[in-house]
């Protein structure tokens, strides 16, 4: 692989996007063994550099700040801008040029006065892209052609745009199990580890972990300047979860298990271009390893996750002759892969359609080794490295068909270097598929 095909396939921009607040069950304070009682609050800076085909030579910089305001808060800002690159827009006789501009901030963790039980959180990010890769058609069999410039067979549609978005989660603390009388529980780290959880992760469902109720209202505007006909695909609406924690540690768990359920729907009031649902539900395991003398912890984890859009009707298009079908989530929502959290190796919602099934299988290892430990001089602590190897498995079809679903699946696998700094896994990854190769800078374990 050289390094023209390795810049093309970096997409570093997508830092942000994985935050604390889309992990599971995970409302709990951290006690830092390593850092005085007075010093709990921690932050991290760090400026970034990238290119890629969709936003040339990019510079930003990401803040992250955890136990600031409440002890149990994050807050995640990051902003960028790119060079000045030409638009991919055949319908103007002089298209110009126009460069990425971007920023984030989301806000996890918030404790309302008036409740013991309900947490605030919000994320919201604006962008513009002068070459952004759109997915209209992104079924298992569609072909990725980049070199296609007609506008009705483009897999994927290459244009400039923006992709404006934000979410708000109301998530409720059900009285049960761990959370039945402490809503928060206080995990004790050691150097990253969590030392006072021996008992913890693995109980019986809903006796012991903890469970989450949630609500999610979300907002997003993804527009194709290149279409002079529906240029936009706008969505709003609601979505409700249930999320049941039973690991030893949610932010890297090493035993125990974790679930959940989503039902997303769209109205189709407001500015939405149309009504839609889908249903999402997954599954996560995690079995500890026993330890070598040079490491800390050996942790196999694995992941299912399912999802089906009834609403979704192949037999009528949006428009006469369109792309979009009748009720059909957007490329964004419902049953998706590719991106940084399944099927790495491809293009972010490289394939979406009304049916998809996704597994995957990680080994994480913390080595003794951490050349970054008790360095009185850093602001922030560097707790440990990870290694990890991981493969994983997709399909997308027309239809829950476990036959189908099961049969013609995209594969790839990887490596990932992670990190957890300020208290939040950080993680470095690179992934290889029949596409060709990913690499992706991101928060928080991909499950």
């Amino acid at each position: 692989m050289n390094l023209q095909s390795l810049k093309k396939s970096i997409y570093a921009f997508c830092l942000i996007l994985s935050l604390p607040i889309t992990s599971y069950a995970s409302e709990f304070l951290i006690d830092d063994l390593n850092r005085d009682k007075s010093k709990q609050q921690t932050w991290l800076v760090l400026p970034y550099v990238f290119s890629s085909d969709s936003m040339g030579f990019t510079t930003g910089a990401v803040g992250i700040f955890s136990g600031y305001i409440q002890p149990q808060m994050t807050i995640v800002a990051t902003t960028f801008i790119g060079e000045e690159l030409a638009l991919r827009n055949e319908d103007l006789t002089d298209p110009g040029s126009a460069r990425t501009t971007g920023a984030m901030l989301a806000i996890s963790g918030y404790q309302p006065s008036f409740s013991d039980r309900l947490f605030i959180s919000g994320i919201g990010a604006y962008g513009y892209y002068p070459n952004q890769r759109l997915y209209l058609e992104g079924g298992n069999d569609s072909v990725k052609d980049l070199e296609n410039t007609d506008n009705d067979a483009i897999s994927p549609l290459q244009t400039q745009g923006y992709n404006n978005w934000f979410n708000i989660y109301f998530r409720h603390v059900l009285p049960w199990g761990e959370s039945k009388k402490t809503v928060m529980p206080k995990i004790k780290l050691q150097r990253g580890i969590a030392v006072n959880r021996d008992h913890i992760g693995g109980g019986k469902p809903f006796v012991t972990g903890q469970t989450i109720f949630g609500t999610e209202l979300f907002y997003s505007k993804w527009s194709a300047e290149k279409l002079l006909e529906s240029p936009e695909i706008n969505t709003n609406g609601i979505r409700l979860y249930l999320e049941h924690d039973n690991t030893d540690y949610p932010d890297n768990p090493s035993r125990g298990y974790s679930f959940g359920a989503k039902l997303s729907s769209d109205f189709g009031i407001g500015n939405s271009t149309q009504s839609w649902n889908a249903l999402e539900v997954d599954y996560s395991h995690y079995i500890e390893l026993d330890n070598f003398s040079w490491s800390r912890q050996n942790v196999i984890a694995m992941s299912f996750w399912s999802a089906y859009s009834p609403s979704w009707d192949d037999s009528e298009d949006f428009v006469e002759s369109g792309v979009i079908k009748k009720h059909q989530t957007p490329m964004w929502e419902g049953a998706r892969l590719g991106g940084w959290t399944r099927m790495r190796a491809y293009d972010t919602n490289r394939f979406n359609d009304k049916a998809a099934i996704y597994g995957t299988i990680e080994y994480r290892f913390i080595p003794q080794l951490n050349p970054m430990a008790n360095q009185k001089w850093n602001p922030f602590p560097i707790d440990w490295f990870q290694i990890v190897l991981f493969a994983e498995a997709g399909r997308v079809a027309e239809k829950y068909d476990l036959g189908e679903l099961l049969t013609d699946m995209k594969y790839d696998v990887g490596f990932s270097i992670r990190t957890l700094a300020a208290k939040v896994p950080v993680r470095f990854e690179m992934a290889f598929g029949e596409e060709g190769s990913a690499m992706w800078f991101m928060l928080q374990q991909p499950f």
